[in-house]
C-alpha cells in the first residue's frame, strides 16, 4: 500500500502525512510546553520558600540544624528543576524547528519502490527505521500478530491512513 501511495497518490498521501503528524506534534509539544511552566512556577516558588526560610532562620523561628536541611533540599530541587527546564527547552526548541521532512521521504521511497518490490538490505536501511513486532493475539480463536514499521524521517504510518488515501477519504 505505501507503494501505490507514494507513486499514484503522491499529493493525497503528502496532505495526510502532514496532517497527521502536526496533530501529533502539537499534542507532544503542548505536553512538553505545559511541564516547562510548571518546573518554571515550581522555581519561583521555591525562591519565595527560600527566603520565607532564610527570614525565620534570622529572626530565630528556626534552628540553624533546621534551616541547613530545608535549604538543602529546597536547593537540590531547584538543580533538578533548572536542568529539566534545560532539558524541556532543548526538546521544544528542536521540535518547533523540525519540519517532518517527508518530501525527503517520498523522494527515497521513490528511489526505492520504483518498478518492482523486492525487500533487499539497502531498501530496509535506507527506508526503515524500526520494525516492532507484537505479541500475538489469539482471542479471536486465530493467531494474529501486528507489526509496525517506523519509516526514516515520518515514523510509524498507521493503514488506516494508507487506505483512506487510496479510498481518497484522507485529510
Amino acid at each position: 500500500l505505501l507503494k501505490i501511495c507514494v507513486t499514484d497518490y503522491e499529493p493525497q498521501f503528502r496532505e495526510a502525512l502532514g496532517a497527521m503528524q502536526s496533530r501529533e506534534a502539537k499534542k507532544a509539544l503542548a505536553e512538553k510546553k505545559k511541564q516547562f511552566q510548571k518546573a518554571e512556577a515550581r522555581i519561583i516558588e521555591l525562591n519565595r520558600l527560600f527566603k520565607r526560610l532564610y527570614e525565620d532562620s534570622v529572626s530565630g523561628r528556626i534552628t540553624d540544624a533546621r534551616f541547613q536541611m530545608l535549604s538543602k533540599d529546597y536547593e537540590q530541587e531547584q538543580r533538578e528543576l533548572t536542568e529539566k527546564i534545560e532539558l524541556l527547552d532543548a526538546e521544544i526548541t528542536a521540535q518547533e524547528k523540525t519540519n517532518v521532512n517527508i518530501d525527503h521521504f517520498i523522494r527515497k521511497a521513490k528511489k526505492q519502490l520504483y518498478g518492482s518490490f523486492e525487500l533487499t538490505p539497502e531498501l530496509l536501511n535506507d527506508l526503515v527505521k524500526a520494525i516492532y513486532v507484537h505479541a500475538p493475539d489469539k482471542s479471536s480463536g486465530q493467531r494474529v500478530q501486528e507489526i509496525d514499521i517506523a519509516y526514516d524521517n515520518i515514523g510509524i504510518v498507521p493503514m488506516e491512513l494508507l487506505n483512506a488515501v487510496i479510498m481518497g477519504k484522507a485529510a
